[in-house]
């Protein structure tokens, strides 16, 4: 059954379907970082073993990249785990809303449902009682037939 929400449902349902996908996308990047992150300290631990066994390479220069890089891999993390967090909060708020307007759908239906059962139940009754009456009426016309 049609009802009045409908429209609003579909539009909210896309609404979520596309914070799903900004979340998906999110969390990815966010995964990607993450893993950028641990390569970065793996490759400092690796390097400074290198310098460690070799006290004539001098890696200083690499190390301070690679702790630079770990900084602004730690920023965007950071960005990225608020940015998450911010989509999470509104999906939630769309999924509230979208339960919001399918409870009033499902009202309107039973409502509407509850208004059709009442019209033919109001129907059912009017046939009866004419039946009723037609019966009273033959038997008055039965009873004063025989008297006469």
């Amino acid at each position: 059954m049609q009802t009045p929400y409908d429209a609003a449902l579909r539009v909210q349902q896309r609404e979520i379907d596309e914070m799903s996908v900004a979340i998906n996308r999110e969390a990815g990047v966010l995964a990607a970082v993450e893993q950028a992150q641990a390569d970065a300290g793996a490759a400092l631990r690796r390097e400074a073993d290198l310098a460690g066994a070799d006290l004539g390479y001098s890696a200083h220069g690499y190390f301070a990249r690679l702790r630079a890089e770990r900084r602004q891999l730690t920023g965007l993390q950071a960005e990225l785990s608020a940015r998450l967090e911010t989509l999470r909060a509104e999906a939630v708020e769309a999924f509230g809303t979208f339960r919001t307007i399918e409870s009033a759908a499902d009202a309107f239906r039973q409502e509407a449902e509850r208004a059709q059962a009442n019209a033919e139940q109001a129907g059912i009754d009017d046939l009866a009682a004419l039946a009723f009456i037609k019966a009273q009426r033959a038997k008055r016309t039965n009873a004063g037939e025989e008297r006469a």
